[in-house]
Order: structure tokens, then sequence, then C-alpha cells
């Protein structure tokens, strides 16, 4: 896969999904491996997901860097990020926030993901 296929197959979702009624996505190749996606969709209930990954190609291997999810509806609902500036948070850094707290999580959560998550506190 190259990063291209990847900003493709990422915009397509959110064009396509059933709850996303507005999208503004913003990529950016910053080297011959890697590249940034960035965005906000907003959703049938005019809350609304803001989102940047950077991703790489490696050996033909696809590698999501950096990322945050954020799903806002009047305030922030959740965030999912691994920038390792919380403390307790251990390496691969990945974790969620929420009204509760943070929570650290084993493996990084994928943007449909997050999208089902989201459609959860719609209604």
């Amino acid at each position: 896969m190259t990063v291209e296929k990847y900003f493709h197959i990422t915009n397509n979702l959110l064009e396509h999904h059933w709850t996303v009624v507005d999208n503004q996505v913003k990529c950016e190749r910053f080297s011959t491996i890697g590249g940034q996606i960035s965005g906000r969709s907003t959703l049938l209930d005019e809350s609304y997901i803001d989102f940047s990954e950077e991703v790489y190609v490696f050996d033909k291997k696809f590698v999501i860097g950096r990322y945050r999810y954020q799903y806002m509806k009047g305030v922030e609902v959740f965030r999912y990020d691994n920038y390792p500036q919380h403390p307790g948070i251990v390496p691969p850094f990945h974790h969620k926030h929420t009204s509760k707290g943070v929570l650290q999580l084993e493996t990084a959560p994928k943007l449909i993901e997050i999208i089902q998550e989201a459609v959860l506190h719609m209604y």
C-alpha cells in the first residue's frame, strides 16, 4: 500500500459513511515514505470527529505514527492519542481520555472504530 492509497481509502470511508454529513480532509505528503491526513467529519447530530494521523510505508508495510481522534458533542466526549505526555502512560503510549480520566490501551484504535464509538453517543 502507498501513502496516497491510504489517503484515498480514508477519505472514501468518510465520504460514504452513513453518519458523516460533512467531511473536510487535508492530505499532505511530507517524504517519499510518509504523510499526514487530518480533518473534521461532522455527523448527523452535528457532533464531530477531529482527527490527525501520520502515516508511513516501510517495506510495503503500512504504519500509523502519531495520531489523535477527538469526538466532540458540545464538549469533548472522548479523545484517543499516542502522545507520551501523560503520567502513568507507558510505551507505546496508546491511551484514551474521557471525563473519568486517562486509560492506557494496548493497541491503537482505527478511525472506523472511532466513528462506531461516536454513533453510540449520538442517540
